[in-house]
């Protein structure tokens, strides 16, 4: 790991005069080039997105959705420490942020209660404006531009809607999938409604990458481009400013580099692997996501040069073709390689097939129930 001290006799590579006490990238590193280095990444990164003022004059604003993990809250420390900066030295900063916390309490009990937030603003009051959204109010924006009423209701008519789709759906890699599916969308619908000039998502290379092969293994190739790329994504911005940097980097970063230290805020990591990839033979209930998550920051200690090789991979990937009717649940294209599968409603005896994607069809089929899905 990153944080495991070089020999006693060496000497930072980067300033020549400081012990070198971590290393980075196979060198020796002192604490203030380690820093330097992981800023420098991610803030070069914002740098080329050339963010300007708006047409009004007013300064563009970012969301930042926080979920409490290492790759997430270490972008809030480099961010908030580089609009602090702006401020000093030209009395404005740039652009401001929104860090939203997607409450997903209701779907896993280890996931960071809302209360969590409040350590990360005391730490960091002048980043922005913080706010909380459980993850059933997606259905608040049930029926936005398909010309059908708003699902506006009550919470817990909502949670128990949720509740019982994801439940009803036939394996753990399923309602992993599709919860990820509404949790992206909902972020996505809130950049929008709050007028966000762009996301700025919290994902390490290690990240990307395990979410790259993730959803190949789920039959979503397709929505690649749209999901690791900077891009525009149903007309909203996305980013990823820390896309250059590994997950034992950040986590170098923020336990030990960062003072006072970070890690007992991020308190997404202490339930985040439930099961282990070494007992997934008798761990029946492990997911995709979380075999492939283990598998490349397990990966990336030894071999670094394959996590990044498969993100730049990723990079390669385009959308072909001509535009295409969007699926109703993950909003991406309809990509017509559903092999036989279908889910439909049974409408006066006859058989109406949703318009969904291949990889929703995947995840979907085999629901015990009629699902409840946001019709987005």
């Amino acid at each position: 790991m990153s944080s495991e001290p070089p020999p006693t006799a060496a000497v930072c590579t980067r300033c020549k005069e400081n012990p070198g006490i971590y290393t980075l990238r196979l060198d020796p590193h002192c604490s203030d080039c380690f820093s330097h280095y992981i800023r420098s990444k991610c803030i070069k990164r914002i740098e080329s997105y050339k963010i300007r003022s708006l047409p009004n004059g007013s300064i563009p604003v970012f969301l930042l959705p926080l979920s409490l993990g290492v790759s997430s809250t270490a972008l809030l420390q480099i961010l908030s420490t580089a609009l602090t900066t702006q401020r000093q030295k030209v009395s404005r900063a740039r652009y401001t942020l929104k860090i939203v916390h997607i409450d997903e309490s209701l779907l896993n009990a280890r996931a960071p209660p809302a209360a969590d937030l409040a350590a990360i603003r005391e730490r960091f009051p002048e980043a922005g404006e913080y706010s909380v959204v459980k993850l059933e109010e997606i259905y608040s924006f049930e029926g936005e531009g398909s010309g059908e009423g708003s699902g506006e209701g009550d919470g817990e008519d909502n949670a128990a809607r949720l509740r019982q789709t994801l439940q009803s759906l036939p394996s753990p890699t399923s309602r992993e999938d599709l919860a990820r599916v509404l949790r992206t969308r909902l972020i996505q619908r809130l950049a929008a409604q709050h007028g966000c000039a762009g996301i700025l998502w919290g994902s390490s290379t290690t990240t990307l990458a395990s979410q790259i092969l993730t959803s190949s293994a789920l039959g979503r190739g397709a929505s690649l481009p749209f999901l690791t790329q900077d891009g525009v994504h149903e007309g909203v911005l996305s980013y990823h400013p820390l896309r250059d940097v590994f997950k034992k980097e950040l986590v170098t970063f923020v336990k030990d580099v960062v003072q006072p230290s970070l890690w007992g805020l991020c308190t997404a990591e202490e339930g985040r692997q439930r099961h282990s990839a070494a007992n997934a033979i008798s761990a029946r209930n492990i997911t995709v996501g979380e075999l492939l998550t283990q598998y490349f920051e397990t990966m990336e200690v030894q071999y670094p040069s394959t996590v990044s090789n498969v993100v730049r991979m990723g990079d390669r990937l385009k959308t072909v073709g001509e535009e295409r009717r969007c699926c109703t649940l993950c909003g991406l294209s309809v990509d017509g390689g559903g092999n036989g599968l279908t889910l439909g409603a049974e409408e006066n005896g006859d058989e109406v097939p949703r318009e969904m994607c291949y990889g929703c069809l995947r995840s979907t089929h085999g629901a015990t129930v009629e699902l409840s899905w946001p019709v987005l």
